[in-house]
């Protein structure tokens, strides 16, 4: 994503046509990424707030402390991203995340926690998150993570390294038949890593990572990174072999 720049009122006042047309990676130069928080912490509603006043082409547009106050932000907003702790004032985060997917689809979602929770995750992007930021991270990591959202790639704090562990994680891929190679690349799509980050890890290139993550996405039947790391977590069905529609990435990969 091209940071935004030079955003005025003519663009606020085309909110509606730009929600409309705002799908992953798909945001117009020079547009405002208007933003939406969800926590009921009022100092967290203040660390937020100075993230993004230090960011050109970002603006938190709304802050809620329940559910139903960002429910109300969200219709009226369409904000381009939404920040929700995991747990508001008692009430699920990944449902307000899993309601905000369906009602704003082009709205991109990043749920906040304090706790480093395999299961979390797992919900969390089932339930339609791009990624989940630890709230202790620095600025940088957390612009960095928005960035790497609104681009429509997986979004992962690097310290939730132990949600990798989730259960279900590693028989899943055991009982597709990965490679300890394709297990290895996996294990840092989990982390979040791009190609290239995955590359300098594994001391391979960027091509073989690409192999290795187009053999992944066949055997799991993933539609992409997001839904590869749900079906390793155990947080979405694994198609049965045999009985992939024709839409499947798994079918497509077959034919070319």
């Amino acid at each position: 994503m091209q940071d935004a720049q030079g955003a005025g009122a003519a663009t606020l006042a085309r909110s509606g046509r730009e929600a409309a047309g705002y799908a992953h990676g798909g945001r117009q130069a020079g547009s405002l990424v208007r933003a939406v928080l969800a926590d009921d912490a009022p100092l967290m509603h203040l660390a937020i707030r100075s993230v993004f006043a230090s960011v050109p082409g970002y603006v938190l547009s709304g802050a809620a402390g329940s559910v139903a106050e960002a429910e109300q932000l969200i219709r009226r907003i369409r904000p381009e991203l939404l920040l929700s702790d995991a747990v508001v004032a008692g009430e699920s985060g990944i449902a307000l995340c899993r309601w905000a997917r369906q009602i704003s689809p082009a709205t991109t979602v990043l749920i906040l926690t304090a706790r480093d929770e395999p299961l979390l995750v797992q919900s969390a992007l089932a339930a339609g998150a791009t990624g989940v930021v630890l709230k202790d991270s620095p600025p940088d990591t957390i612009t960095a993570l928005v960035r790497q959202a609104l681009t429509g790639e997986l979004a992962l704090d690097a310290r939730l390294g132990r949600s990798r562990q989730a259960p279900g994680a590693a028989d899943s891929a055991a009982e597709l038949g990965l490679s300890p190679r394709e297990r290895e690349v996996l294990d840092e799509v989990l982390l979040g890593l791009d190609n290239r980050g995955i590359a300098a890890r594994l001391c391979i290139s960027e091509d073989t990572v690409k192999s290795h993550i187009k053999a992944i996405f066949r055997k799991l039947g993933a539609r992409d990174r997001a839904h590869a790391v749900a079906l390793a977590l155990g947080s979405a069905t694994m198609p049965e072999p045999g009985r992939m529609t024709p839409g499947t990435p798994r079918q497509r990969m077959a034919c070319r």
